[in-house]
């Protein structure tokens, strides 16, 4: 039996004449926090779709604790053990922030509405919004949003969180506020797989880098060793450019 909460094996994926990915591997285990980077358009959403089965691959396997994602009959019910937090939200907006957070527990694990108002309140309370429970998304500011979408994904037990691009959508005065929350998640031993362009959260944070360029991954590593000794030179040109952002945004 394999000691890796998630493994991903040799994924391809091909939208029209683009190949997105092409032979993607690599494994998660409980606990870490995986950071994929990488310029825009290089497959590191696709990999999240396909771990969550939105967008199945064209080849390759993807197992979560040795159960085969990619060939399950019932994906719905593995989907359970699997948070998703999206960029834009993907929030209710009929629903409250409470409303938001106790639907999947419901109407997916069939959970009676009392015990489904404790665990909301709970997640909220866990990432700030305790206070928020009965506003509505458009009286929200996108970091509250963001961290109700946290809960939600929270709520549900998950044993791994896909972030994609969890800040994209937000002012940076607002982006704070929301990698706070997942500094506390990583801290507390969270395990989760994160697309991400916030290069200082990624440093601090990951227990590993993945770099990725057109659909492949060209390096992976501990976020010192690729910050600060690479061995592709694109790792370097990239993170180095990315990082003087970073900088600059912080003066």
């Amino acid at each position: 039996m394999s000691k890796h909460l998630l493994r991903v094996e040799n994924l391809y994926k091909r939208f029209g004449d683009n190949e997105v990915l092409k032979g993607i591997s690599f494994h998660l285990d409980k606990g870490e926090t995986k950071v994929i980077v990488g310029p825009s358009g290089t497959g590191k959403s696709t990999i999240l779709n396909n771990i969550n089965m939105l967008v199945p691959p064209d080849e390759g396997k993807i197992y979560l604790e040795d159960v085969e994602i990619t060939g399950a009959k019932d994906i719905h019910k593995l989907r359970q053990h699997i948070g998703f937090v999206f960029q834009d939200f993907g929030l209710f907006n009929h629903l409250s922030a409470k409303g938001n957070v106790m639907i999947g527990l419901t109407r997916v694990k069939k959970m009676g509405k009392k015990e489904a108002e404790e665990i909301a309140m709970e997640e909220l309370k866990r990432v700030g919004l305790e206070n928020f429970a009965d506003q509505y998304p458009a009286q929200l500011s996108g970091g509250q949003k963001q961290r109700v979408g946290i809960a939600r994904a929270l709520a549900m037990r998950p044993k791994l969180i896909l972030f994609d691009e969890p800040t994209s959508a937000l002012d940076p005065e607002l982006t704070g506020e929301v990698l706070n929350v997942m500094r506390k998640l990583a801290n507390e031993g969270m395990t989760m797989l994160i697309v991400t362009h916030e290069m200082g959260f990624a440093r601090t944070v990951a227990d590993e880098l993945i770099f990725m360029e057109d659909g492949v991954i060209l390096e992976q590593g501990s976020p010192e060793k690729l910050f600060t000794n690479p061995e592709h030179p694109r790792t370097r040109e990239f993170l180095f450019k990315l990082s003087e952002i970073y900088n600059e945004g912080e003066r």
